[in-house]
């Protein structure tokens, strides 16, 4: 999740395939393409809002992170630690505690200075336990015990935790800042401490009613409260229609080393909800780039030998899809149950049939792009009659005949049968469920397949609402030599609460337990050790069916310069691309982004 995000900021490592070299910038964009520098970004559902703290799905993600800023940020080829609000940390001899200096200047896109009173301001919001929205952001900080402003460095901010885990660093800067001035006028938080925060009923009034404005819906959506320090300004929401953002020319942080380059003027994010809609969008330059085309689209949507104006490829991360089973429900409680079905689904016919071979299979909560993925660890294998064994083993079978399996719970018969939620719009999530559906109707199992806004799915997940449902996961930014992901925030059972990342409500005591020690293991190959031990548990226990991980399959129209894939989630950075015909130079010492490394330059300082 994230992220962060779920966090939804959260995610990509490896780069494979880079196979387009980058056009030479001169002259117009060919095949009748615009020269306009506004760049039309694909998105398949309305965004939730625009609050970094309190949503978390993938496309509001890209909308904030064009407007709040963290305290520091990477390097987007390295991920080395590069300053942003702040200066990249003093981190204490007992790695407990960071201090970190603010970059001089910085300020609210409204022109209020931004300060170390803003940044107190969003780490207490999201520790505000009536944020209920901010769940999966606050599982991360549960160590943390205070954050405080020196009285002798009011450009200073301290954190401190009570207890160490490997990737603190990483953790703090999971968080965006959001402005006090326009969140809590009347400096509600002042009124409480980190101690209060951290009681399980808070009963200081000013907690709740600072998150009851917070978490406002109406809030996520007034213009009012859209102001952020990041390159780009909030102008307009269509519901359903657009979200469009337009570059800040009072932006506090230009010509900073990777962080200045913000080329483009307006970024229209549109929505598009059916995908093969989208693909003929593209192919009509209504839109500039889709980072999902399904499978069938890549391999035979278009030619990019004719159409010589577009180009595609792919860009693995770390991602997974998955089929999640309530895991509290009485037809999914028993983990040999969701083995059955998991031994019920044909995941190589759906990978070659729909997925056409262009994603591999997955067998448990480590994409295989991370550095402690385990090769190891292996789901059951398909196998019909074997699923029938253990399903009638738990007492599922077909006593009236009606060709449904049932059992008796509480007194009650209870016929197999469920539904498997997605959300609206994906026309091969659709098929796969369909599969999936067939695949356990020979089973005796009854499956309907029900779509919905992306919102109300959302909303379903968070509040267990559900019986099946087909989703994936974005990790975050690592790599096969960086840091690794940890899982607590979708598979620990603090994280089942309403609100949390873990949906499925998977609850293993071991799992739990290793969980928290690897957060506190500093040694890399311990850390895996435990890491894989943890695969293993998952697996058997079985709260999900993992299915496979895809890579982003990318197409674009061929009009920019500046144009590379990074190690990041999204793979590719629109605000640095340079619109061919558009008069816009890339400054001295700016970095030359390529999808041909021998063209590539780094930033030089204080261009």
């Amino acid at each position: 999740m994230n992220q962060s995000r779920n966090l939804f900021s959260i995610a990509l490592i490896a780069i494979f395939a880079l196979s387009f070299a980058a056009c030479k910038g001169g002259g117009g964009p060919a095949g009748g393409l615009s020269s306009k520098n506004t760049v039309v970004w694909y998105i398949q559902g309305d965004v939730e809002g625009v609050n970094p703290v309190v949503t978390s799905d993938e496309d509001a993600t890209y909308v904030e992170n064009l407007m709040f800023e963290a305290l520091t940020s990477q390097n987007p080829r390295s991920q080395a630690w590069i300053p942003d609000l702040a200066e990249v940390p003093v981190e204490s001899s007992d790695h407990l505690t960071f201090t970190f200096t603010m970059v001089p200047g910085a300020h609210w896109s409204d022109g209020q200075p931004l300060t170390a009173e803003d940044i107190i301001f969003s780490y207490k919001i999201i520790q505000n336990p009536y944020v209920v929205n901010a769940a999966p952001l606050r599982s991360y900080y549960g160590a943390m015990d205070s954050c405080w402003i020196p009285a002798d460095h009011k450009d200073q901010v301290v954190f401190h935790f009570t207890k160490y885990r490997y990737d603190l660093l990483k953790v703090i800067n999971y968080s965006r800042i959001v402005p006090k001035h326009i969140w809590d006028p009347t400096n509600l938080t002042d009124k409480f401490s980190w101690a209060e925060l951290k009681t399980e009923n808070p009963t200081n009034p000013a907690i709740k009613e600072v998150a009851d404005k917070f978490q406002d819906p109406a809030s996520n959506r007034d213009p009012k409260f859209m102001i952020g320090s990041g390159p780009y300004k909030f102008e307009s929401w269509v519901t359903n229609d657009r979200v469009t953002m337009r570059r800040d020319t009072n932006y506090w942080g230009k010509n900073r080393l990777w962080l200045g380059e913000n080329y483009i003027e307006q970024i229209v994010f549109k929505t598009i909800k059916d995908q093969n809609a989208a693909l003929t969008a593209l192919k009509a330059k209504d839109i500039d780039f889709i980072l999902t085309l399904t499978a069938p689209q890549y391999l035979k949507g278009f030619d990019s030998t004719q159409l010589t104006w577009m180009k595609k490829d792919t860009v693995y991360e770390n991602l997974y899809s998955y089929i999640g089973w309530n895991n509290v429900n009485a037809m999914f409680s028993d983990k040999n149950v969701r083995k059955a079905l998991t031994m019920l689904i044909n995941r190589d016919k759906i990978i070659h049939s729909i997925l056409h071979d262009l994603t591999k299979k997955i067998e448990g909560p480590v994409a295989p792009t991370q550095p402690n993925y385990d090769p190891t660890v292996k789901q059951p294998a398909f196998d019909v009659n074997a699923a029938k064994k253990l399903l009638a083993d738990a007492g599922w079978t077909d006593r009236d005949g009606d060709g449904l399996l049932d059992k008796n719970i509480g007194g009650k018969k209870v016929d197999f049968k469920f539904t498997i939620s997605l959300p609206s719009g994906n026309d091969v999530a659709k098929q796969i469920s369909l599969v999936i559906a067939n695949d356990l109707k020979a089973a005796g199992i009854g499956v309907d397949v029900s779509q919905m806004e992306r919102a109300v799915f959302l909303q379903n997940l968070r509040a267990h609402k559900f019986e099946a449902y087909l989703g994936a996961w974005v990790g975050n930014v690592t790599g096969t030599e960086g840091l690794e992901d940890e899982l607590s925030q979708l598979w620990a059972s603090t994280s089942a609460k309403q609100g949390g990342s873990n949906y499925v409500s998977f609850k293993n005591a071991e799992a739990d337990q290793l969980m928290e020690a690897i957060k506190v293991e500093p040694d890399r190959a311990k850390r895996f050790e435990m890491s894989h031990r943890l695969q293993h548990i998952m697996v058997d226990d079985q709260p999900v069916t993992f299915m496979y991980s895809s890579p982003d399959r990318i197409a674009w129209l061929d009009r920019f310069d500046n144009f590379e894939f990074f190690p990041s989630r999204p793979p590719v950075n629109p605000p640095s691309w340079i619109v061919r015909g558009s008069g816009v130079k890339r400054p001295a010492g700016a970095p030359i982004l390529s999808l041909n490394r021998a063209e590539r330059t780094e930033p030089a300082m204080g261009h």
